[in-house]
């Protein structure tokens, strides 16, 4: 016995297999690699790559320790003390004054004026005629709030925005006062044109500079467009174009020694850019010390030098008016933000820096870890060996982060880590036994699976015909007066959906009709549809025409049963068969659309309210129209304006619009012309929401 060997010493050092297992577990690594080089083309290394690097600013955000940026924001404290949006332009003149005489040294407007002052005493009197014409010509004769806009424009340091569009030609008079240099760049962000101010003052500032700055893919702003091509031309972006003007200077310098863009020059700082034209920015965590309220510096309670030597960008950050991003510190900010920290980026060189040669180093190194993972399985196990590449996979993490904090660069980790981790993953398979036993376990389960997922279908299809039966069919709609026409069409994005419609006769003078939007899908979005198109009828038959009531009564019983916390969007109406008058509550709907009589679409623009079971014994407005004989209106759920093509584009309001034009002959045309220029925009790609059309005229 004593002269007996163990296995450990009749085998080759390592783990204990023979030649003939090291070389199969070697084509399992190898197989490993190849898979990975295969398919890394394909991999979503960018989200990855980008959730790490958004972690990284999560742990080191930029440290502020001074403000050259400084945000006025018209915020609600704002709003109650100088009055609802729009402001009258004479208000944001005396705002932009008000922050130069306190120290600033350029006032960006994030926010454009893309019509006539609509405060103006001369549009006041043109919407009223029966104003005695003696009393008219004074007013006419009245300042006009645009000009003395445009004249503090053209005394004061300012910039004024304006938005690229995708659509429009008329772009290319636009006035820019920047002067770019170094040749013809490809690659910018382009827009075939722009939303922008009206000339009275687009032609007197000292910079015009584009707000668009589109996040990636996931809806994160993680880079912000320092220039873009507008109508073909180059554009500043308002923190950059901020800059110049605050620095006197008029040149901006494109460095792109080959066509393509690498860096921006102002003055005498260079600014490292991608091809797009777009800055890496470095965030810092929210600063209240960043924002002054509007209401404040109008009112004097600031201190006389509060923006010295600062930059001043004037925004909007009061509900309804915001402009919320996503960054990689906090879903929720505001693009004033983002353009002032790209401010702070630039002067303090804070940016952060992707080399070029980054992305073949991080392959070089997952090439070379997937190598030696390969290598080292004669001498280890493959569970040694993934031990080794996790441990090396971890400096390389910590490498990687040590440059980002240290010097803002961005090394990814991720593509190293992935090479030699998936090697050493299939490496480890290939040593794996009782596979077969695996495989008949999955067989069993998924034909379980295959059973249940038959019994499920069958039973959300009978739910499907539940719900579409508790909708008034199209005989039940034809049966109404003769003096109303309806059309009414709904179709679920899943088996069952959230959208609902009703119409009937609560007397024999009033129709009462309902269109409503449930937030989400499917099942639960289907259960609590059906609980709301029965409570609200139940309440509309309480209270018959008192429509304000019953909305309000609604939204408190719909509420009482509301334990999932959804809501509902509505509109809801009464029409007088008689009159053709048609009394409306809107909870948070899209605008009904009003095709008049003489050929023209009206979108009837509510006050409305938030959507039902938002907010108990909210006081829902009421607002009237009037239908003419033969006039129609038509009402729709976000499902059709937000459904979506292959391209993730939005089918949109204009498209709507589109259809409407060609002045279908009868309610069933229109329904049939948005159902079917809506599928054919989806290119029958799955439906993003339940879809719902109404079409409703009055024949008096």
């Amino acid at each position: 016995m004593t002269d007996s060997k163990s296995i450990s010493n009749r085998q080759p050092a390592g783990h204990g297999l023979g030649p003939d297992i090291h070389r199969k577990v070697r084509y399992w690594g190898a197989g490993g690699l190849l898979l990975f080089i295969a398919l890394a083309g394909g991999l979503d290394f960018e989200r990855l790559r980008n959730d790490i690097f958004d972690l990284y600013q999560r742990w080191s955000p930029r440290q502020v320790e001074t403000l050259p940026a400084r945000l006025v924001e018209i915020d609600e404290a704002s709003l109650r003390e100088i009055g609802a949006w729009p402001w009258p332009r004479t208000v944001l003149a005396a705002l932009a004054k008000a922050a130069v005489d306190r120290g600033a040294v350029a006032v960006g407007f994030d926010m454009i004026f893309p019509e006539p002052d609509r405060h103006a005493p001369q549009s006041f009197a043109a919407r009223h005629p029966e104003i005695p014409d003696a009393i008219a010509r004074e007013i006419f004769g009245l300042a006009d709030p645009d000009a003395i806009f445009a004249t503090a424009i053209g005394r004061l340091p300012i910039v004024l925005s304006r938005s690229g569009t995708a659509v429009g030609s008329d772009a290319a008079d636009l006035p820019i006062e920047a002067v770019f240099t170094g040749g013809k760049v490809t690659g910018l962000l382009s827009f075939k044109s722009a939303i922008s101010k009206i000339p009275e003052l687009d032609e007197v500032a000292l910079g015009q500079a584009s707000i668009n700055g589109p996040p990636d893919s996931d809806g994160v702003i993680r880079r912000v467009p320092l220039v873009v091509e507008i109508a073909g031309r180059p554009t500043p972006s308002l923190s950059l174009e901020l800059l110049r003007v605050a620095s006197g200077v008029d040149e901006i310098s494109l460095l792109a020694p080959d066509g393509i863009l690498r860096a921006v020059r102002l003055a005498d700082q260079t600014i490292p850019v991608d091809p797009d034209g777009r800055m890496r920015l470095h965030f810092s965590r929210a600063l209240e010390s960043r924002t002054v309220s509007a209401a404040d510096v109008l009112a004097g309670r600031v201190g006389k030098d509060v923006f010295k030597s600062s930059v001043v960008i004037i925004s909007a950050a009061a509900l309804g008016l915001e402009d919320v991003v996503a960054t990689p510190l906090v879903s929720e900010s505001f693009g004033a933000d983002v353009h002032a920290q790209a401010i702070e980026n630039i002067l303090s060189e804070a940016w952060l820096k992707r080399p070029s040669w980054a992305p073949r180093a991080e392959w070089g190194v997952a090439i070379m870890l997937a190598l030696m993972a390969i290598a080292a399985i004669p001498f280890a196990s493959p569970q040694q060996s993934t031990g080794v590449v996790l441990v090396v996979g971890g400096g390389i993490v910590a490498l990687s982060y040590g440059l980002f904090a240290q010097g803002s660069y961005l090394i990814d980790p991720a593509v190293p880590v992935a090479g030699g981790g998936l090697t050493s993953l299939f490496a480890l398979v290939g040593q794996l036994v009782e596979t077969e036993k695996a495989r008949a376990r999955l067989r069993d389960a998924l034909v379980e699976e295959r059973i249940t997922s038959a019994k499920l279908a069958g039973e959300l299809e009978a739910a499907r015909e539940i719900q579409l039966g508790m909708l008034p069919d199209q005989a039940t709609l034809d049966a109404l007066p003769e003096a109303v026409e309806l059309r009414a069409y709904l179709e679920p994005a899943k088996a069952v959906g959230g959208d609902l419609y009703d119409a009937f006769m609560i007397d024999e003078r009033w129709l009462y009709f309902i269109v409503g939007d449930v937030t989400g899908k499917g099942v639960p979005a289907s259960l609590f549809m059906a609980l709301a198109k029965a409570l609200s009828k139940s309440v509309i038959l309480r209270y018959g025409e008192d429509l304000e009531e019953a909305v309000m009564a609604a939204n408190e019983e719909i509420s009482r049963e509301n334990s999932a916390e959804l809501f509902v969007t509505a509109l809801i109406g009464l029409l007088d068969i008689e009159t053709g008058e048609v009394r409306l509550c809107n909870a948070g709907h899209d605008n009904p659309l009003i095709l008049r009589g003489d050929g023209s679409i009206e979108e009837f623009a509510m006050e409305g309210g938030p959507p039902l079971c938002v907010f108990e014994g909210f006081p829902y407005p009421l607002e009237t129209c009037h239908l003419m004989p033969g006039e129609t209106m038509v009402v729709l759920t976000d499902g059709v304006t937000e459904a979506k093509s292959p391209a993730d584009e939005l089918f949109g309001h204009t498209r709507v619009l589109d259809v409407l034009r060609q002045r279908p002959e009868s309610e069933r045309q229109v329904v049939d012309g948005l159902v079917a220029a809506v599928h054919a925009f989806e290119v029958d790609g799955e439906a993003t929401d339940d879809l719902t059309i109404m079409v409703l005229t009055y024949r008096g």
